[in-house]
């Protein structure tokens, strides 16, 4: 995969702890790498501070770092989500989701009825 220009942030939360959260960014990477890269701390500071103006870049703390599942690759149009049942795996008891993104949340209520059908 490919790295991509573009820094997509979404939207802040507030965490159990009272902080509040903001993220994630999404890159594609040449090669698995959970560590965070300290050169995107301006970059997302500026896209924060377009609705937070007088955040101190500073005072962001990396969260974490994960791997998400996606279905196409950098460039490409991206893929419908895949819902793999006991039907193709063999497994009783496990469906599988891949792949969803947006929009994930608006489907949400038909993929749990999909999931609970399959169980």
């Amino acid at each position: 995969m490919h790295s991509i220009d573009t820094l997509i942030i979404g939207a802040g939360a507030l965490g159990l702890a009272g902080q509040l959260r903001f993220g994630p960014d999404v890159r594609y990477l040449d090669a698995l790498d959970y560590r965070v890269d300290e050169q995107l701390r301006e970059p997302f500071a500026t896209a924060i501070q377009r609705y937070f103006p007088g955040l101190d870049p500073a005072r962001l703390q990396p969260g974490y770092s994960g791997v998400r599942a996606k279905l196409s690759g950098a460039g490409e149009p991206p893929a419908d989500f895949v819902i793999q049942t006991p039907a193709a795996h063999g497994l009783q008891g496990l469906v599988n989701l891949f792949g969803i993104e947006s929009p994930g949340l608006t489907a949400s209520l038909a993929i749990a009825e999909k999931v609970a059908a399959a169980l």
